[in-house]
């Protein structure tokens, strides 16, 4: 009798992907987890007397700055007849509808109703879905969730404390494509591979050749642990003149990406924090803040590192099959991940650790309680990071 064939395509159950940590809409597990921290939803610069779109969480919404120099972050549909305000005018007291003229201010109280008798006699009773926002570091943050339950706004001693030449900027970049690309995948997707420490040197080394530095395409000795915040990976690999290379990267709840420059343009402290900003499900962003010392270099190169790779923006199709980088292989996961199809091995321990966290803080959330990281003390010290690049003796 013939072996039958096995391990088929048509023997694999129908695919699944956990949603209670990838669905981010109000009211979902994960969604309300989000709504507890503040989320950066654009730079300081994109404020302005324009009207700009910005999705969040996905929710629809529209980011201005009035007369009086002050943001605003309202949801795009006017509680009016409901078109966008996107359309809308922005005046020195707020922005205005183009429909039907309703004006309301930076958190959403309506101040006119031109068509109404007396510019509105019961104005006063609606009010524009409005979220607080306050600026930092150049970008835009915004809270999203319980009034009652806003915690202040953290600040990082990374950010805070710079070192001599050093200034702060930001921009709305993305994995190795540019500033301002959205990557069509699930926000976890991006996040957890942050710690996934063994894909650099398979992915990023010696698969299609250095894209980072010669150091960083060695295989290293890791060790991952849970922090305050979040989840760390620890690091080793050696270098030349016997030095040894110990790097700790982070991952911060509930988006924050705290890895120190991977083209090793020097040693010491992170040099930038980048927060992955899911726009909806099946898409996000990267918001970045940094001490540079010059103008858009959040990521110097040192000895050894790739010059003459070309950015991810002016590769061609043939050229990204060539040589994949992040977005080629998380954007290559599918809009949200399969995750009944995986197969996890010990490689992928720091993953393990991240899931069950945002699993607990979920549970946590669901419960009433508050979720970790987040401070209501005005007064709380700026955060401080394990993570750097730091040479040692061997």
């Amino acid at each position: 009798m013939a072996t039958l064939d096995t391990g088929t395509g048509y023997e694999v159950k129908p695919s699944t992907y956990i949603a209670a940590l990838t669905e981010v809409g109000r009211g979902t597990p994960m969604g309300e987890l989000m709504r507890r921290y503040w989320h950066p939803v654009g730079l300081v610069s994109h404020a302005t007397s324009t009207p700009r779109e910005v999705r969040v969480l996905g929710e629809d919404l529209v980011l201005f700055r009035d007369g009086q120099g002050r943001p605003g972050l309202v949801q795009a549909r006017c509680c009016h007849r409901g078109t966008t305000l996107y359309y809308g005018k922005v005046e020195e007291r707020g922005i205005r509808c183009c429909y039907h003229g309703w004006l309301f201010d930076i958190e959403g109280r309506c101040l006119e109703q031109p068509c109404e008798p007396d510019g509105g006699r019961l104005r006063d009773r609606v009010r524009q879905p409005w979220y607080p926002v306050q600026e930092l570091y150049g970008l835009i943050f915004a809270y999203m969730g319980p009034p009652e339950k806003r915690p202040v706004l953290p600040r990082y001693e990374c950010l805070e404390s710079l070192d001599d030449g050093e200034f702060i900027d930001a921009d709305d970049t993305s994995i190795g494509s540019g500033g301002g690309a959205i990557a069509p995948c699930n926000w976890l997707q991006h996040f957890e591979n942050v710690l996934d420490t063994y894909h650099v040197p398979i992915l990023h080394g010696n698969f299609s050749g250095t894209q980072f530095t010669e150091v960083m395409n060695q295989m290293p000795k890791v060790k991952w642990d849970y922090t305050p915040r979040g989840v760390k990976a620890f690091s080793t690999r050696m270098v030349a003149g016997g030095k040894r290379m110990e790097r700790t990267t982070e991952v911060a709840l509930p988006t924050l990406r705290v890895v120190p420059n991977p083209f090793v343009g020097g040693y010491g402290r992170v040099e930038s924090l980048g927060w992955t900003l899911p726009i909806d499900d099946t898409h996000y962003r990267i918001y970045t803040a940094g001490r540079v010392r010059e103008k858009g270099v959040f990521l110097p190169k040192g000895l050894g590192a790739a010059t003459n790779r070309k950015r991810w923006i002016d590769m061609t199709e043939q050229e990204r099959r060539e040589s994949p980088g992040d977005w080629e292989a998380q954007v290559g996961q599918g809009t949200i991940t399969f995750h009944s199809d995986e197969h996890l091995a010990t490689s992928d321990k720091g993953v393990l650790l991240l899931r069950r966290m945002l699993n607990t803080q979920v549970n946590a959330v669901a419960r009433g309680e508050d979720p970790i990281g987040v401070c209501f003390d005005p007064e709380a010290p700026p955060i401080v990071f394990e993570a750097g690049n730091f040479l040692v003796d061997a």
